[in-house]
């Protein structure tokens, strides 16, 4: 999943607001530029996990490639019942997921969470932010007014102030209940699963992909193992303008390959976002078709990237986005005949599949 339009445009909003006497990410304590070496770090963010479990609760996942890893929200309510957990975030569960099914721009909030570096700045700015009710000039100098500006393009309206607010409580209360400690707990459980995932993309993959990222100005950018994402990724622009690309965690040693999996159909995003664009209609643009497209472009586009730099890769990326959309797997099957069940799983138009395979080709030098 993409940050849209509008998302990139708040990355923008902050940037530019904040330029002019702070560092470039616009936040407090902005983490410095990578270097070369250590570009596209591999690393587990806590407040990343916290902001896109409160999302994992209070969503409807029915997407044809889910938000989050599948059962996500079952799995959860199971542990907190155990724990005999209850929080601000159940008590305003039914009005926040009312308002998030009914509103869809506030889905871009997920996003949010990608312009802050720890739970403490992003929790800083919501506050200010919902203080002096979304008004920038009610700011006390220019970096909290930037930040309110940026909080402000995605919760422009009172009533998106008050989700705003009841969603920032329920997480407040729910990190402390429950979440710190269940994140702590599984990143120490996991942490074989967060080293062969790092040892993989540095002896591997990280060369594999370096083409491709180059040339679709994704050069530099980092890898964030997340909890409750599944097939569907996150990519975003980061604090400096890098890309940020937050993919599933995996649960074993032996599903490590999933991380590049998703990897791969999250950084095909504008390449297939560019060739759905220029083969819909502004009807099927304004009716939402070109939306279904761009999510099944995206899994097409991902097993046509792995098809040229990581061939080993292809057969549990098929078998991968399959499963966790609740399609039959073919037992027993070749690559190709695997590749036909997801194109039938996953159908685009020839003229689409067409475009994006041109472009992946293009990126990767092959015409």
């Amino acid at each position: 999943m993409t940050a849209t339009r509008l998302s990139r445009a708040l990355v923008a909003t902050l940037l530019l607001a904040g330029s002019a006497c702070v560092p470039s990410s616009g936040t407090p304590n902005a983490v410095p530029s990578a270097p070369a070496a250590a570009r596209w770090p591999v690393k587990a963010q806590p407040h990343v996990d916290l902001w896109l479990h409160g999302f994992g609760m209070i969503s409807a996942d029915t997407t044809p490639v889910p938000l989050f890893r599948r059962g996500y929200r079952d799995s959860m309510v199971v542990l907190r019942n155990r724990a005999n957990v209850y929080t601000a975030l159940d008590a305003n569960r039914d009005e926040l997921a009312a308002r998030l099914a009914s509103t869809p721009a506030l889905q871009n909030a997920q996003f949010v969470v990608f312009s802050f570096p720890t739970w403490e700045s992003l929790s800083t700015a919501i506050e200010t932010f919902l203080r002096v009710e979304g008004d920038p000039r009610r700011a006390s100098d220019q970096t909290t007014a930037a930040e309110v500006g940026f909080l402000a393009a995605q919760f422009p309206t009172p009533l998106d102030r008050t989700w705003l607010r009841r969603f920032h409580d329920g997480l407040v209360d729910e990190r402390r209940a429950f979440y710190e400690g269940y994140f702590t707990t599984t990143q120490r459980t996991l942490s074989p699963v967060l080293d062969a995932v790092f040892m993989r993309w540095e002896d591997t993959y990280r060369a594999r992909f370096q083409r491709f990222l180059a040339a679709t100005q994704q050069r530099t950018g980092e890898v964030v193992l997340s909890l409750p994402l599944g097939p569907e990724g996150r990519l975003s622009s980061g604090r400096e303008g890098q890309t940020v690309v937050a993919v599933p965690l995996p649960g074993r040693v032996d599903d490590a390959n999933e991380a590049f999996l998703v990897f791969a159909h999250e950084v095909v995003g504008s390449t297939v976002g560019s060739a759905v664009a220029d083969n819909t209609t502004p009807a099927q643009q304004r009716s939402g078709e070109s939306t279904r497209f761009v999510a099944f472009g995206q899994v097409r586009g991902g097993v046509m990237l792995l098809q040229e730099i990581a061939p080993e890769l292809v057969a549990p990326y098929v078998r991968y986005y399959l499963r966790q959309g609740g399609h039959r797997v073919p037992g027993g099957a070749t690559d190709s005949a695997l590749v036909t069940a997801l194109a039938t799983a996953y159908p685009l138009p020839a003229p689409m599949l067409t475009a994006i395979k041109r472009q992946i080709d293009i990126a990767l030098g092959g015409i």
